[in-house]
């Protein structure tokens, strides 16, 4: 029995959104930044359940799982204009893709040479789906699929957060590599760099429209409304494990075909993202602490070989398409880390063309990820 049963809603409700907010300012920290908040909101998750201070199972989590996380794959894809994405990211198009193909070759390849377990297809799947965009696709995949079991999916983001580690430490030993240098010259790299701060005008939300309760509700209600919309057309076609799926298409349209509608919302990727960490504290509340450190070690070794592979790929891919090495850095960084770190990357190095780009690509990820490692579940 926990000190905080799953009968007393507030005070659950109280941990679960108290360390939400937590993780958001958890990321203005050094070790934040270093670690993310999500991984450290997830463990005190794990931590605090496996103390028996809040329980392991409650009908609030399954609340959060069914209610806010379809509201939130909207929300955060309303500003996905795929157009304007494509219009601008230009020649780091080709470094994107070519990114997201050799991850995604790499992580096939080590599951079907080796045996990761019985959900390994699932995993490997979902994890393709958060290298080519992010936490979103994660979620909306492992959803899609049904990979519920909570020792899993915990081992699996574990395995996803440790992974993106690895990834950003190699990325930047890159330049610093005479033949990664001689396979790509880049005009962009220079001795010293310049250092950028990223400005309003480069962030993903670049409108200028200030927060609105009216544009934060019509958001919300929106997203609830592609949610019912989803949720039916799913009955219909008698595919109801895709309702995710159904409502990132919905979702997309509305970003690409109502865009005046879409101007006047406010805020709605900042709240679609806090109902995210909501629901990485119920997942890390629901894994047992024992099974985690098992369950995850294979993950790990999944991800951490092929992201080796896709390092030594990327160098002969990259040779032979004639990519620039600072574009496919930030691509590539957009692709398996998002775009918030593929901008403070280009800022960091003084790439001041690369950051709205490096942005953008990132949100092209977003938008097709999950597609993508849907496909990759069905095939393996």
């Amino acid at each position: 029995m926990s000190l905080i049963s799953s009968e007393q809603i507030f005070q659950l409700a109280t941990v679960l959104i108290g360390l939400a907010a937590f993780g958001f300012w958890v990321e203005t920290t050094q070790i934040g930044r270093k670690l993310s908040g999500v991984l450290i909101i997830l463990f005190l998750g794990v931590v605090l359940s496996n103390l028996n201070l809040i329980p392991h199972s409650a009908a609030m989590y399954g609340t959060v799982s069914s209610l806010l996380v379809p509201l939130a794959i909207p929300m955060l894809l309303f500003r996905a204009d795929l157009k304007k994405v494509l219009a601008e990211i230009g020649p780091m198009f080709k470094a994107f893709v070519a990114s997201a193909a050799v991850i995604t070759f790499s992580i096939v390849l080590l599951t079907l040479l080796f045996d990761f377990g019985e959900y390994e297809a699932e995993v490997a799947g979902t994890l393709v789906a958060s290298y080519i965009g992010g936490s979103l696709n994660f979620v909306a995949t492992a959803q899609a699929v049904e990979l519920t079991d909570p020792d899993h999916y915990v081992g699996a983001l574990t395995a996803d957060t440790i992974g993106a580690v690895l990834f950003m430490a190699m990325l930047m030993l890159m330049p610093a590599l005479r033949i990664a240098r001689n396979a790509m010259p880049s005009r962009y790299l220079r001795d010293e760099p310049e250092i950028v701060e990223p400005s309003a005008s480069n962030e993903e939300n670049d409108d200028g429209v200030p927060f609105s309760i009216i544009g934060l509700t019509a958001a919300l209600a929106t997203s609830m409304a592609i949610c019912a919309l989803g949720q039916t057309l799913a009955k219909m076609l008698g595919q109801e494990n895709y309702f995710i799926l159904i409502i990132t298409i919905l979702a997309l349209g509305v970003a690409n075909y109502v865009k005046p509608l879409v101007r006047q919302f406010s805020a709605e990727f900042e709240v679609g993202t806090f109902f995210m960490y909501v629901f990485f504290v119920t997942i890390g509340a629901s894994a047992d602490l024992a099974t985690i450190a098992g369950v995850a070690l294979p993950y790990v070794l999944l991800i951490c070989g092929a992201i080796g592979i896709f390092f030594v790929l990327i160098l002969i891919v990259g040779k032979v398409l004639k990519l620039d090495l600072a574009e496919l850095m930030i691509a590539a960084n957009a692709c398996i880390l998002g775009p918030a770190t593929a901008a403070a990357l280009a800022a960091g190095q003084g790439w001041r063309d690369l950051v709205t780009p490096g942005m953008l690509t990132g949100i092209l990820g977003y938008s097709v990820g999950t597609f993508v490692g849907v496909t990759i579940i069905l095939i393996l």
